[in-house]
């Protein structure tokens, strides 16, 4: 061999690993500014605030004529059930500043910026007025409870004298209306609580006591001198000396008897160890966690505002599901009035949706407040179970509280809805799924999925005739027209749903080897999908049967053919049972004509959005995403509300064309707007967080699935996207792609975090593949090819892989970054901003 040869075959090597030390595609760390909410104009209203929370400790900020307003909540601030209501999650307290003059009243305004910075989950306020210039910034910090508000103020010449700034905490509590404001108590001394405001050694605190949880709020101000003083029994003050220029921070600390038993002790305790570390370092370990946060994934999107709505949503999980309770549907964190909080009652429906995709995006730890919850009531829902008549197992109703209360279970709506269990467990699987802990699995997924599957084995009865199961009575999710129904397509799906992952849990644990006979023989002879042909549209799964055999529901019965909740696609989802693997079937088809169908009119609890992303279904998840953001993000920090039909509040519903889209926000800005009853609109005005999740849900279901026991990376993709993405998938999997705008994918990147069995299906079709390692000298992989188009690979804990067609090179990544945000953003009749208007 000569000596150029043998160059050439040392350097080879050298030269492979060169070429493929690559990653499909980098994210600069300013990406994330793209999507700064940026306010023009100050937010006056508090349903108008921006949203700060840490996963404990949050709430919304906004402005005031002469400073800001701090709506502070937590997490577990849930007192027990009274003659009111059930247990509710109260709101914690009120922090008012007053800077001294009008720093915020347009009337005065020369400029104003407002924003969110979602990268850095910080609030900055700026102002310039004749009085008084102000820069304000508020975060919560990512590691402890602890709120910061930066001041600094300078007057200008027409306010030479000075101003002094004025703290206030407050707590006034107040009833929460949980009757839909129809039917509510209306003796104002209910939800008053017994607060008691106090000064210790120059702070302020506020001590509040309900039955069976107690909490305090205290609140310093560091920088300057300043005097404490109790206003009342429900405030106190602290009060800076009249200065020309301030520079002072506000520190806010909340503990709740759940965290301490002193609880007004630990609050100062917080304040003092944060003033002794320095704010500076609290600072860069706040900046720290959201920048890890926000590096686990990734998505860039062919729709900059929906891509902005996806990140929103994803900040607020990680501002508020990190305490002890799961989010709330119903305004989570971000309330503003009191304690006025609609509904009251969690609807399971309604909570889950909060944590449908928080895997895929890797945010499995942001699940465990429902996990653990769920699982530590697991007694509760045994106790309800046998009350249905099933021993050893688990049964939730449709409406309860987190202390294991099944609120209003007997109600003819929900009295017989029995799917809320096996849902739950389903998010139990799912973690499992996601992260591959088998411990987890062992000692709670198991357990859970056992018992909520063991309903239904004592539940279902046998018909020796048609040689199949049944239940009867029962009936879909809320069902307002009977309860007397038989074989739900709800029960349907979730018992193969849940039964299945039964098996596949028993085989990994090798163990219940009767069970998993008995739960095999109930899913080979489940009852039949209730198919019809709706006019129209096609063939469709309708929701049961009445109990003479006949299809419900008949016109007469419903009006329409589908509800709110989707009944007819649950086999997608969320139970999960068929996907793209069963396209052109019977079951998919008629999956796939609810969902091209579905009334204009119903979004806002709709998972419509989510199956059809898992049939492939690109513009027709856009299409749906755009329905409902036109109708329900009614506020300009993109937070939605959650119900179809606010648009009945307007004064000028039957004047114009589409009023469910001209006039759905009107009940927000004419004080006009009134409830039948007539109460006013705008103390009830808040948030709800279902439709922001099946967005976020919907989107990660476009760009990859692993649902089906494989990987598809763009399944779902609208007509002229080009995005990218780094997700989570089933299997313990990192996954990240891109696609160019020409349709064409560059490669895919697989990072194995528990060298499972990698199984891909090739995004080129039939085209030959390269398996390639991005570490340990970049050595290819062996694979093969199985079923339609699938790469099976065996992969190693902690590596990562690159597949890319056979011959083709790795291109340099693409480097995705971005300019921050200056204006607010609109989309059609939405807008995420508030713009300039003096």
């Amino acid at each position: 061999m000569t000596k150029l040869l043998l160059a050439i075959v040392l350097f080879f090597p050298l030269l492979l690993n060169a070429q493929h030390n690559h990653e499909i595609f980098k994210v600069d760390n300013t990406y994330l500014s793209k999507h700064d909410i940026v306010y023009k104009t100050p937010a006056l209203e508090g349903f108008e605030g921006f949203p700060l929370g840490n996963g404990d400790l949050g709430g919304m900020v906004w402005n005031s004529k002469n400073g800001i307003e701090v709506q502070i909540n937590k997490n577990d601030l849930f007192d027990q059930p009274n003659s009111e209501a059930g247990a509710t999650l109260r709101g914690g307290a009120r922090l008012s500043i007053d800077l001294g003059a009008p720093g915020f009243e347009w009337l005065y305004l020369d400029d104003f910026d407002g924003r969110l910075s979602l990268k850095n989950a910080e609030v900055s306020l700026r102002s310039v007025t004749p009085f008084v210039s102000n820069q304000i910034n508020s975060w919560v910090s990512a590691n402890k409870n602890v709120w910061f508000v930066q001041i600094s103020s300078n007057s200008t010449d027409g306010n030479s004298m000075g101003n002094k700034v004025r703290v206030s905490l407050e707590r006034y509590g107040s009833r929460a209306f949980p009757g839909w404001y129809g039917g509510y108590i209306k003796d104002t001394q209910i939800g008053l609580g017994n607060t008691q405001a106090k000064t210790i050694a120059g702070d302020i605190v506020i001590e509040e006591k309900f039955e069976g949880l107690n909490f305090s709020v205290a609140c310093r101000i560091l920088g300057e001198k300043s005097e404490a003083e109790t206003i009342s029994t429900n405030k106190a003050e602290l009060i800076t000396e009249q200065k020309e220029s301030h520079s002072i921070t506000v520190m806010v600390s909340v503990v709740t008897s759940n965290e301490a038993e002193n609880t007004t002790q630990k609050a100062i305790e917080l304040l003092n160890d944060v003033e002794s570390e320095s704010i500076e370092k609290q600072k860069e370990k706040h900046k720290s966690w959201w920048a890890s946060f926000w590096g686990k994934s990734f998505v860039s999107l062919g729709n900059d505002y929906i891509e902005n709505i996806y990140y929103l949503r994803r900040y607020l999980m990680g501002s508020s599901s990190r305490g002890k309770f799961p989010v709330v549907f119903n305004g989570g964190l971000w309330t503003w009035n009191h304690d006025v909080r609609n509904w009251v009652t969690p609807h399971h429906w309604n909570t889950q949706q909060q944590y449908w995709g928080l895997a895929a995006q890797n945010d499995c730890e942001l699940m465990l407040p429902y996990l653990n919850t769920y699982f530590r009531l697991m007694p509760e829902a045994e106790k309800h179970a046998k009350k249905r008549g099933a021993k050893n197992a688990i049964l939730w109703s449709e409406a309860h509280d987190f202390f294991g209360s099944m609120t209003f279970w007997n109600r003819g709506d929900m009295l017989n809805n029995f799917t809320p269990a096996s849902q739950i467990a389903g998010f139990f699987w799912e973690y499992y799924q996601f992260t591959n802990d088998k411990e987890f699995l062992e000692e709670k997924a198991y357990p859970f999925l056992k018992k909520a599957a063991e309903f239904y084995v004592q539940t279902l009865k046998w018909d020796e005739k048609r040689n199949e199961y049944y239940i009867y009575p029962s009936q879909p999710y809320e069902s307002p027209r009977t309860h007397d129904l038989k074989n739900p397509i709800s029960d349907r799906n979730m018992v193969l749903s849940t039964m299945r992952a039964c098996i596949e849990a028993a085989d990994i644990l090798n163990t219940d080897k009767q069970k998993v006979k008995e739960w095999q023989h109930i899913i080979d002879h489940i009852w039949a999908i209730p198919f019809r042909t709706e006019p129209g549209i096609g063939e469709v799964m309708q929701l049961a049967y009445h109990p003479d055999g006949s299809i419900y529901p008949k016109p007469e019965d419903y009006g329409t053919w589908t509800n709110h909740f989707s009944a007819n696609t649950s086999l997608v989802f969320p139970a999960n049972v068929i996907g793209i693997d069963q396209k052109g079937s019977r079951e998919f088809n008629a999956a796939a004509n609810v969902v091209k169908n579905h009334s204009i009119a119903i979004n806002a609890i709709s998972p419509d959005p989510i199956v059809a992303a898992r049939l492939g279904l690109g513009d027709v998840v856009l299409e749906r995403m755009t329905n409902g953001i036109r109708r329900l993000q009614h506020f300009p920090q993109g937070l939605f509300y959650n119900i179809d039909h606010w648009y009945n509040l307007s004064l000028y519903m039957d004047s114009v064309q589409q009023p469910d889209i001209t006039t759905q926000r009107d009940y927000i800005y004419d004080a006009r707007a009134k409830y039948p009853k007539g109460q006013p609109a705008k103390p009830f005005i808040q948030c709800g967080l279902e439709t922001l999740s099946i967005y976020g849900a919907a989107t990660n279901e476009m760009l990859l699935q692993s649902n089906e026991g494989k990987i598809r990376v763009f399944p779902a993709v609208p007509s002229g996207w080009a995005p990218a993405f780094k997700l989570r998938a089933r299997g313990a999997f990192i996954v990240s792609s891109k696609m160019n705008d020409d349709g064409s994918i560059p490669g895919v990147q697989v990072e194995s975090l528990k060298g499972n069995t990698c199984k891909i299906v090739n995004p080129w079709g039939e085209q030959a593949i390269s398996v390639l390692k991005t570490k340990n000298k970049n050595l290819r992989v062996n694979h093969q090819i199985i079923d339609n188009n699938c790469v099976e690979f065996q992969t190693e804990k902690g590596e990562s892989y690159i597949i890319i067609p056979l011959g083709m090179d790795i291109v340099e990544p693409e480097i995705f970054k971005s300019d921050a945000n200056n204006a607010p953003k609109q989309f059609l009749e939405a807008e995420i901003g508030k713009q300039k208007n003096f």
